[in-house]
């Protein structure tokens, strides 16, 4: 991994190389990351007493979107010598606005999640967004010369002409099917063992391990709980149940099943002194000498039934009663601690069906568990993020209105879903990290598709920060995605996706509008 990252830092530093002329003075753009970054811990860390370690770490690529903000103010030219910087910031402050609050109220909507840290990084993000405009103003408003000039290679524009506009043409018609067509054959699956650095040796030494300790991939563990031990018994019977029809012919055995239900416990008082008053341990005795049985033999249940007609107890106490009296590895059967309660199962099959949540039984597999969870989060997000761009769509139609703004809002759109066609049309299992790294490729395909339209709207050409902004994350991300770790290829190889086809989607609509005979094309160039 300090491989990737060295060789990271080394492709952004290449792309700088080729496209600035004074590389020193990009330093002025790490205030900006900076602020982002302190201003998203310090607001996650005062909402929440708890924070997941996997909002820093996902959280980290807010650095991403939070650099655009400076690069579109520091390379952004003067429109006329002299220029002052609160000139340039209120002609600027439109798509900053734009760029800015659109993309937190895409994010915010995932404050509202179930999960909690769907919640943290909704905070995290929108308000490192925040802090990350709020810096990029104030801090450059400090430099001398807010300006940094190129290198003609981040400026250079195609030649307007016939032949080039049918080419982009063309390529925007590749990008379009395959942003409508491969999506269909993405298959999502989240495995928790993405998360784990490959140490083949490690895995192994560790299955030799469990093996000794009796785990088997064709067994199943359950655990059933309740807030008694009656209510918890109650769930395991309807357990048994709901597992007889799921698993038939799997045997299944629980100590639970040892244990009468509390309604013929109940029923059990009023049963037993109809024996009693039958003289039933009288006539027991009779019946095991006319058997020839030695009656003597059975004297511990003659005096355990004479001690259950004189101190009768309630269902929970005698559950406790018997709990307490397990020991060694009998005793992790069953718990009867108040508010907590609960009985092992053990199950002769390989996991499979969960059980419905109203039977108050989970299943012990660690690893089928946790995939669920993530793939809660993925549903989670998915759904949201959902909502949030049909709100960011929404937000483009009223500050652009609906023409400009749905020829705004398409880039990101389309960069996303060419990415996930991409991927589909390769067969690549997409799963939660691939969902999050597309959340920072949109907003970073969001930031160039108002930058570059704001450019287009005075009849000048694209700004050179989408071309180095675009660079400089696709050759940094892209390093990632070579990467082992499957969680660190996901999120390197969709945001690396998203950014180019961001940056081609730019670049050719442009082209695509231009023809030879096109003044307003040849006189963009000529500027």
């Amino acid at each position: 991994m300090s491989l990737l990252n060295a060789l990271s830092l080394v492709a952004v530093l290449g792309v700088a190389a080729v496209c600035l002329r004074r590389i020193p003075k990009a330093l002025h753009l790490a205030p900006v990351v900076l602020g982002a970054v302190l201003g998203a811990w310090v607001a996650v860390t005062l909402a929440f007493e708890r924070v997941h370690v996997l909002v820093f770490v996902i959280g980290s690529l807010l650095a991403g979107v939070a650099i655009d903000y400076g690069f579109y103010l520091y390379l952004q030219p003067p429109l006329y010598p002299g220029e002052h910087y609160s000139e340039k910031a209120r002609r600027l402050m439109k798509p900053l606005l734009g760029s800015a609050l659109t993309t937190v109220i895409g994010f915010s909507l995932l404050m509202f999640s179930d999960l909690p840290l769907i919640r943290q990084l909704g905070v995290f993000v929108s308000a490192g967004l925040l802090a990350a405009l709020a810096a990029a103003l104030l801090w450059f408003a400090q430099v001398r010369e807010p300006f940094m000039q190129t290198r003609a290679f981040a400026r250079a524009q195609a030649r307007p002409s016939r032949r080039g506009r049918g080419a982009a043409r063309v390529a925007l018609g590749v990008i379009a099917a395959a942003a409508l067509g491969g999506p269909w054959l993405l298959h999502w699956r989240d495995n928790i063992r993405e998360l784990e650095i490959p140490t083949p040796e490690l895995r192994r030494e560790a299955m030799e391990l469990r093996a000794l300790f009796g785990e088997s991939a064709q067994r199943t563990i359950y655990l059933t709980r309740g807030a008694t031990p009656g209510a918890a018994r109650e769930s395991l019977e309807t357990f048994f149940a709901w597992h007889a029809e799921a698993f038939p012919g799997s045997a299944a055995a629980s100590l639970g099943q040892a244990l009468p239900l509390p309604g013929d416990w109940d029923a059990a008082d009023a049963r037993l002194a109809e024996l009693e008053r039958g003289d039933f341990a009288k006539k027991l005795r009779a019946a095991l000498a006319r058997r020839e049985f030695d009656a003597e033999g059975f004297g511990p249940f003659f005096a355990a039934w004479g001690k259950r007609m004189t101190t009768a107890k309630n269902y929970d106490d005698a559950t406790r009663a018997l709990a307490g009296a397990l020991r060694g590895r009998m005793s992790l059967l069953m718990s009867t601690t108040p508010g907590e309660s609960w009985f092992l199962t053990v199950a002769n099959h390989a996991p499979g069906a969960e059980p419905p949540a109203e039977l108050g039984t989970i299943s012990l597999d660690q690893l089928e568990t946790l995939n669920r969870l993530f793939a809660r989060y993925r549903v989670s997000a998915l759904r949201l993020s959902a909502l949030g761009l049909a709100l960011v769509g929404l937000s483009m139609w009223v500050i652009y209105g609906v023409g400009r703004g749905t020829r705004i809002f398409a880039t990101p759109v389309g960069s996303c879903l060419f990415a996930f066609g991409v991927l589909g049309l390769a067969g690549q299992t997409l799963n939660l990290f691939h969902l999050l790294g597309a959340f920072l490729g949109v907003c970073l395909s969001h930031n160039y598709a108002i930058f570059a339209a704001e450019n287009d709207a005075r009849g000048e050409e694209p700004p050179p920060s989408i071309r180095l902004s675009a660079l400089s994350t696709a050759a940094s991300f892209g390093v990632l995605a070579l990467s082992h770790i499957p969680v660190v290829k996901a999120l390197g190889s969709t945001v690396a996706l998203i950014v180019l086809g961001a940056l081609a989607i730019v670049e050719l609509k442009r082209v695509a509008r231009c023809a030879k005979a096109n003044e307003k094309c040849r006189m963009n160039n000529v500027k």
